[in-house]
């Protein structure tokens, strides 16, 4: 019997077959890098938009309720202004108000080349507690419980009922904590001339104070900017290597311990640009400021101003007055905010996630990002002031029950 040769592969039948294997192995590999880069991709987009919307959800949220129950002309911080019209002010006296963080007027607060910072107040509509005593210079007594604790620098609106409404800003000066209590809680306020915003102390000796039912109202101040921090927490510059951007809220409040309080808004916001609308006096038409890409806001007519000929309106300004269509902040209809989120994490390895541009929003045209190799999105929203264009301050209901809701809505 015949028994059969072995027989194994040929040169040509391996390498055929190890580069049919190598194809095969090459394309799963491929498919696995693009999956890899759809699913990074995928990611990405989910976190940038998650960023972008509680950045804009949180503004616009706050912004919705500028200028509520205070006078249009301390809506929005723009830095010191002098001469500025208060609707209860003593005499028609007119005050000077104090700007937070900012040592230039308007221009602290803009930039075309890095980001903006926006500054609004508004009253809490949910804090009203009757004061239990006539108040002095130094103090305010208020009738307890105090289900939030007041913070230094928290500002006060003081609200007087005899005769005609009348109010006096002050500022809160230490620490107050929760009291669960219904009995009177000192409050500490602090002096500066004693008719500046928010420092009026000195107005609180005037008869309607010291003889009628007087209201304590929390008026909030919301500071949006973009801060950065490294991995300790320490603060950096903007675009420093290795540090992550966030936006940040100060409302120029102090704890206990002395340490001001800021809270992150939003992580990842890398740029905050924002743009504000005024009416027009030749249309129905808002025009918007700043409106050159390139050229920073500046305090004058063009931008805004802080000081226009024509007079700042107040709450009983006509409509049809010059000073309701000059661009000072009284006169503010809406705010178009911009912000640009980067990735969380840079894409060294992934070059189509890297843009390192930031697009151009605002009056900043487009740039390269101060640091490479991230991912970045724009993300807009305008927002409408409505409380800007009330023409009668918003009365808060008042009483002097204690355990009563506190609500402060009525009037207007």
């Amino acid at each position: 019997m015949k028994i059969p040769s072995a027989r194994g592969f040929t040169l040509v039948e391996l390498m055929v077959a190890s580069l049919v294997g190598v194809i095969v192995v090459g394309g799963a590999v491929v498919l696995m890098i693009n999956q890899q880069r759809a699913f990074a991709a995928g990611a990405d987009d989910r976190a940038l938009q998650e960023a972008g919307r509680l950045a804009l959800e949180d503004i616009s949220n706050n912004l919705r309720m500028a200028g509520y129950g205070i006078d249009p002309a301390m809506a929005f911080d723009f830095g010191k202004m002098d001469n500025a019209p208060m609707d209860r002010a003593p005499g028609g006296t007119l005050v000077t108000i104090t700007g937070q963080s900012c040592a230039t007027p308007v221009t602290c607060r803009d930039s075309a080349t890095r980001p903006d910072e926006l500054v609004f107040l508004a009253r809490d509509a949910f804090f009203n507690h009757a004061v239990a005593a006539a108040p002095t210079t130094t103090e305010v007594k208020i009738q307890g419980p105090l289900n939030v604790p007041l913070h230094k620098g928290q500002i006060l609106q003081l609200a007087c009922y005899t005769g005609t409404l009348d109010w006096a800003y002050v500022t809160v000066d230490a620490e107050v904590p929760v009291k669960t209590s219904t009995g009177a809680i000192s409050v500490a306020v602090g002096s500066h001339t004693g008719t500046d915003f928010p420092f009026q102390n000195d107005w609180l000796l005037r008869p309607c104070f010291q003889d009628g039912a007087v209201a304590a109202l929390k008026v909030d101040r919301f500071r949006y900017f973009v801060g950065t921090y490294d991995a300790a927490g320490a603060v950096q510059t903007w675009g420093a290597a290795g540090a992550r951007p966030f936006l940040m809220l100060d409302q120029g409040l102090v704890d206990a311990s002395g340490t001001p309080i800021l809270t992150v808004a939003a992580p990842d916001v890398e740029d905050l640009q924002v743009s504000y609308l005024f009416p027009a006096a030749t249309a129905p038409a808002l025009g918007s400021v700043p409106a050159v890409a390139g050229t920073p806001l500046a305090n004058a007519a063009g931008g805004i101003e802080l000081a226009p000929a024509a007079g700042i309106p107040s709450y009983g300004t006509a409509r049809t007055d010059p000073s309701r269509f000059t661009n000072h902040p009284a006169n503010i209809r809406g705010v178009r905010v911009a912000v640009v989120i980067r990735s969380a994490e840079k894409r060294t390895t992934l070059g189509s996630l890297q843009d390192n541009q930031l697009p151009a929003a605002g009056n900043r045209s487009a740039l390269t990002a101060p640091e490479t190799g991230y991912r970045h999105l724009l993300f807009e929203a305008t927002t409408l002031t409505r409380n800007l264009d009330a023409r009668t301050p918003y009365i808060p209901v008042l009483s002097t029950a204690a355990g009563t809701d506190n609500l402060n809505v009525g009037g207007g």
